[in-house]
């Protein structure tokens, strides 16, 4: 049964490469809420399944462990309110004795732990299946959203970017221009999951914004969000939100192979200008039709890119 509080906590919805780890870090700033790293909750059953081994994509098993350490840092800090390595080898164990709690069990205890400041989570890999989806929404049945969307183009530039710094090697032309469109591909499955998701929710329960506005200029838009979510908001408040090195979760940790969100961000936590989103123009590089380059346009409109 899902807990009697569970409207204490927030997904951020967003494919990778939409700013979610500075969006979390940010309104972590806020003393009503607290912003975890990616927990990767949905993405398995039981903590042994989140824990244990996964292929995605050919990616490196170093860059999997540092994205499942999230749960580690999270353990750590709520348990022993730090992140060194005595206290991820305890988080570690702790887990380990618990392989076969559901994962839904060990966010409810993390959510408990916070309380009364309102848990946040922000894992891409929640948009990267139906099924993980699913499990959010049935295991959650009165949580809030908040759909964080990028634009197209910078999304999957970031992504394929992303995806060479990782997997090594120097791709050809074809590769990058094949990388490049699945990333298109990827952008346009993630966010119509979320769409027909959020559309059968009660309209107060989710709210849309565009990370070119939340993170660019945070002051003027981050109002929005905490009336959205019910919490004060005053100019002092809004100042030390955007604070985001404050947030526990940036740094490596001592071992410098901690991740849990944009090893970018949380190597050098700033907010950084974000260029206002470009023109929707077709682009024959990416290599798609103009029927479906039509379908993505359309939905890039229902997010507020044209």
């Amino acid at each position: 049964m899902p807990p009697s509080s569970d409207r204490d906590v927030v997904f951020i919805l967003a494919p990778a490469r939409s700013c979610s780890t500075v969006a979390i870090a940010l309104l972590s700033g806020h003393p009503l809420l607290y912003g975890f790293p990616e927990l990767l909750i949905f993405t398995a059953d039981t903590i042994g399944g989140l824990l244990g081994p996964h292929e995605q994509l050919d990616l490196p098993p170093d860059w999997r462990s540092a994205q499942q350490s999230g749960i580690l840092r999270a353990v750590a800090e709520i348990h022993d309110g730090g992140q060194d390595e005595a206290a991820i080898n305890r988080a570690r164990t702790w887990l380990a004795d618990r392989v076969d709690w559901p994962t839904t069990r060990l966010l409810d205890h993390l959510l408990d732990a916070v309380r009364p400041r309102i848990g946040m989570e922000k894992s891409p890999d929640t948009l990267n299946t139906p099924t993980a989806l699913k499990r959010c929404l049935e295991a959650y049945p009165r949580a809030r959203y908040l759909h964080l969307t990028r634009h197209p183009h910078s999304t999957a530039v970031s992504m394929a970017g992303h995806r060479a710094r990782i997997g090594g090697g120097r791709p050809t032309a074809a590769e990058r221009r094949g990388t490049l469109t699945h990333c298109w591909w990827t952008w346009y499955r993630q966010h119509t999951n979320a769409v027909v998701a959020l559309d059968a929710l009660p309209p107060q329960r989710w709210l849309r914004i565009r990370a070119e506005d939340l993170i660019g200029d945070p002051l003027r838009h981050l109002p929005r969000v905490l009336r959205w979510l019910e919490v004060e908001v005053d100019d002092t408040i809004l100042r030390d939100m955007c604070e985001v090195s404050r947030w526990p979760f940036t740094g490596g940790g001592e071992s410098g192979r901690l991740g849990g969100g944009d090893a970018g961000f949380l190597d050098d936590p700033v907010l950084r200008p974000v260029p206002a989103p470009p023109p929707m123009r077709y682009d024959p590089e990416v290599g798609f039709d103009h029927t479906t380059w039509r379908e993505y346009a359309r939905l890039a409109a229902l997010l507020g890119y044209r």
